[in-house]
């Protein structure tokens, strides 16, 4: 089974509409370009689904969701994509624009089963905060959910990291989140939100947080420096285990040698 992990899209239909977006993207470099990019060459893989872990739009209105649709159904109507809401996803707005309905609490919870992977979406964003929170409410669910193993596992995607060497950036989870997820049989955690491919054990689990589609951030302690380095991961699940990749839309790399296989020798 192969799918990929996207993040970060901040799909808006007018960069010129925003402070941020105005002062770092035009008509010819912007997220949109990015998003197209990785869907044509993804059409070259035989991907059974997408995760896209939060931001699919950049404060965005109902015609920015649909941008982010539209663009999909265009370029790879084939494979589903399965997504979360991150900080940038306006709530209202996100609801209806995606076709989704919130818990009792208004938080995007999901649980779905794709070819005997399960696949679970918790919702970390808060309106007014920068950074993750998982209710209480959530947790139950999860733990609800995952009380029965599936028949291939579970992947756990949220937009906030539940891992973090800064202090602070870590997601807010209640007491006994972190038994929940070590007891379980979650293969790996997805995540995006810092715009950096990472990886780090939460729980006894491998977090998996991708290279935003967006744009790069560098962290430094008194200043987060943005690049136009953009990323994604493609991600096979095999009876070994499950392999996550990581590769680059931007800056563009050159070929330099290649070598067939099966090699001989040493060199």
């Amino acid at each position: 089974m192969k799918f990929l992990h996207l993040s970060d899209t901040h799909v808006r239909v007018d960069y010129q509409g925003n402070a941020l977006t105005s002062k770092m993207f035009n008509q010819e470099s912007n997220p949109v370009l990015r998003l197209r990019q990785l869907l044509e060459d993804a059409k070259k893989e035989d991907f059974d689904f997408a995760l896209v872990t939060g931001d699919l739009a950049h404060e965005g209105e109902l015609a920015d969701y649909e941008l982010f649709k539209q663009t999909w159904q265009e370029l790879l109507p084939e494979v589903p994509y399965y997504f979360c809401r991150g900080n940038h996803d306006r709530r209202e707005v996100f609801f209806e624009a995606m076709a989704v309905q919130g818990n009792e609490n208004d938080e995007y919870i999901a649980c779905d089963v794709v070819n005997g992977l399960r696949i679970i979406r918790l919702d970390s964003a808060q309106d007014a905060h920068h950074e993750g929170k998982i209710s209480v409410a959530q947790m139950e669910q999860l733990a609800e959910w995952l009380q029965e193993p599936a028949e291939k596992g579970t992947i756990l995607l949220q937009h906030h990291p539940l891992a973090w060497e800064e202090e602070g950036i870590a997601t807010e989870v209640p007491s006994g989140f972190e038994e929940v997820i070590a007891n379980s049989d979650i293969l790996g955690i997805f995540v995006g939100h810092i715009h950096q491919g990472t990886t780090i054990q939460y729980g006894g689990k491998m977090q998996h947080m991708a290279e935003a589609i967006s744009f790069g951030v560098d962290e430094y302690p008194d200043v987060s420096i943005f690049t136009n380095r953009t990323g994604y991961n493609s991600c096979s699940l095999t009876k070994n285990g499950l392999f996550v990749y990581h590769h680059y839309l931007s800056p563009q790399q050159t070929v330099i040698g290649s070598l067939k296989k099966p090699f001989e020798g040493n060199f």
